[in-house]
């Protein structure tokens, strides 16, 4: 190449060709492009903490007590960990129940992967480090982080730098594209029994509009940057934008108030949820009878001893594990006012309160225990300790399913303290509000009618509140009440007396069903009050308590035949007939159906029987077509 090729005809070099912020030499332009750098890392750590806190609600990673932890459990591709994407757009905050989750996520994942890739193409690759530390460390995804150190790279050097730098930042983007991919399918083993099929393209949306939307920033930041000859400021408007969108987009149509929610659900049912001990039974067993000396006692004497300390451990007030116990349910107690207490007006308050009622009802369910090895918790029979907390319930949402629940609760309290009347009202504003979430059937199903694509469901829709059982226990209880007013005892059989009476003040309303002296109490019961009107309850309880199915057919029979018009004969036909089905006798269960739907077709117990008799269901639908 001649000399002359590098001079003008004027006798003059020409200025270098701009082809980044670097390349103009004014003291100016480098004072102004290392601010706005500054200013563009300070903007980007606000998208990696925004990104972050949208599945802790931690606002900054490193300040967390296991953070260590936590960012070397997350340096994983893909898995049941989470950063893995598909459990991003379930947890905390489902895009199911919440799909303006679908925009928020791509927006922000856009500018996760966009933002990098752009300081590398117009402040050279060094430069884009800060960003991709801030992917890896504040936003806590590692995974992404690497995947965009090669796109930084890709677009920084080799043939891929293009003078087409819309086409380079597309070629860039190639490896986001590929970690996007794989990290999805990386979780579908993770998230396939947790999502609907008919929602499946939700879950694929946030992606796809990251990657258009990563384009679009692409474009305009690049058209930007030609337009005013690569000066310093270009990403500054547009990287404000791509980090004030998205927190915009949550704040005005999600909420805190729904993370935080969101939150508190996963810690209530990470602190309740069943475990399998069957192994760790098994081995503290095996363990326990190779301690014994020789000649060992049999291994169904060891086995059932070392049950008995499970038990004990299990139910005791002061053992280790009911200890703990107490504290998840002191925890969630604590969190549950506080979430009240920051949020008031939060569509989630009433839900936040019945989340701490039945934290403080929970209770282990030994009989499980005895016969499965699992830790349960059933909440079903409510603590003293709920009642305030209930009644707040009920008097500030006296009209929804969560309302109707606690009036129940409520009730069942109420009965417990001999005030039956108070307890029949309650059951009454109960049922009517149960019957009415029945018949509109959102409440009762989660789904509510949608007002658009982006609309939510019913607050109560993640709780998980079985309707129709919640029905017949409220039912069964207002029967009970209005029905066995004894001549004699008056409500002490049911409720028990004020003076502790041989030791026994309770009555059967104070009787747990799951306690392992359930049928034992009702036989002292039975005894202390013979020929009471609640004698036939009494009978089908321990009907219902009998493990064995041979004694359970028994005892139901035993209550039929004693107390043929009694208040129970409806429930002891229903469960005698479905003891009859579970024991292979079709026929004999059959006949019980028939008399039931003969002598109570309008009861509640009536419209069971079609769940467990197919052919009364059918009969049923082809009477009820015109």
């Amino acid at each position: 190449m001649s000399a002359t090729t590098d001079i003008d005809a004027d006798g003059r070099v020409p200025p270098l060709p701009t082809t980044d912020v670097w390349s103009r030499w004014g003291a100016r332009y480098r004072v102004r492009a290392v601010v706005l750098l500054g200013v563009n890392v300070i903007l980007f750590a606000g998208v990696g903490c925004f990104a972050f806190w949208l599945r802790s609600g931690e606002p900054f990673a490193p300040l967390m007590p296991n953070y260590g932890d936590h960012f070397l459990q997350t340096f994983r591709f893909a898995g049941n960990n989470d950063v893995s994407l598909g459990l991003l757009l379930l947890e905390p905050i489902s895009v199911q129940d919440v799909p303006m989750q679908i925009p928020i996520l791509g927006l922000l994942m856009a500018a996760l992967i966009s933002i990098p890739i752009l300081v590398a193409m117009l402040y050279r690759f060094w430069w884009s480090v800060p960003f991709i530390l801030v992917v890896g460390f504040l936003a806590v995804m590692p995974w992404l982080a690497i995947t965009l150190l090669i796109s930084c790279l890709v677009t920084s050097t080799g043939p891929f730098r293009t003078r087409y730098r819309f086409v380079s930042a597309l070629i860039a983007l190639l490896p986001a594209v590929v970690y996007l991919a794989l990290a999805w399918r990386g979780s579908e083993e993770v998230i396939g029994g947790r999502i609907d099929p008919a929602d499946g393209i939700k879950f694929v949306a946030p992606w796809v509009l990251a990657i258009v939307a990563a384009a679009a920033v692409f474009a305009v930041v690049l058209t930007l940057a030609r337009i005013v000859g690569y000066r310093p400021g270009a990403i500054t408007p547009l990287l404000a934008v791509m980090f004030v969108l998205p927190a915009a987009l949550f704040e005005f149509h999600v909420g805190r108030d729904e993370l935080y929610y969101r939150l508190l659900e996963g810690l209530y049912e990470a602190h309740f949820a069943p475990a399998d001990a069957s192994m760790a039974y098994a081995d503290a067993a095996w363990r326990a009878y190779r301690r014994h000396p020789l000649p060992r006692p049999k291994w169904e004497t060891v086995r059932d001893i070392e049950e008995q300390k499970w038990l004990f451990e299990l139910a005791a007030d002061l053992a280790p594990y009911r200890s703990e116990l107490t504290r998840h349910q002191e925890v969630i107690a604590q969190r549950c006012d506080r979430f009240v207490d920051q949020f008031p007006q939060s569509r989630y308050a009433s839900n936040a309160l019945f989340l701490k009622a039945r934290a403080l009802d929970m209770r282990v369910d030994t009989a499980a225990f005895r016969e499965t090895k699992w830790i349960r918790f059933y909440d079903e029979f409510p603590s003293v300790r709920s009642r305030g907390t209930w009644d707040l319930v009920v008097t500030n949402y006296p009209d929804s399913l969560v309302g109707a629940v606690g009036g129940l609760r409520l009730a069942q309290l109420d009965a417990r303290n001999c005030d039956i009347d108070r307890a029949i009202s309650g059951l009454n504003r109960a049922l009517a509000v149960l019957e009415r979430c029945a018949s509109d059937g959102a409440s009762a199903s989660g789904e509510g009618p949608l007002k658009g694509v982006l609309a939510r469901g019913a607050p109560e829709s993640t709780l998980g509140v079985p309707l129709e059982e919640v029905q017949v226990e409220a039912v069964r209880l207002r029967g009970l009440l209005v029905a066995n007013r004894d001549p004699i005892y008056n409500y002490e059989p049911i409720c028990g007396t004020e003076q502790e009476v041989d030791g026994r003040p309770y009555g059967l309303t104070d009787l747990d069903p799951r306690s392992r002296d359930y049928s034992a109490n009702l036989d002292a019961l039975l005894s202390r009050y013979p020929h009471c009107t609640v004698a036939d309850n009494i009978l089908l309880g321990k009907a219902r308590a009998a493990m064995e199915p041979d004694r359970r057919i028994a005892l139901l029979n035993d209550c039929l035949e004693r107390y043929p018009d009694g208040d129970a004969a409806a429930e002891a036909l229903l469960r005698l007939g479905i003891a009859y089905r579970e024991g292979g006798n079709v026929n004999q269960s059959e006949a019980a159906f028939e008399r039931l739907l003969a002598r109570f077709p309008d009861s509640v117990w009536a419209d069971q029987v079609y769940q467990h008799w197919p052919r009364a269901r059918g009969a049923r639908l082809t009477q009820a077509v015109p």
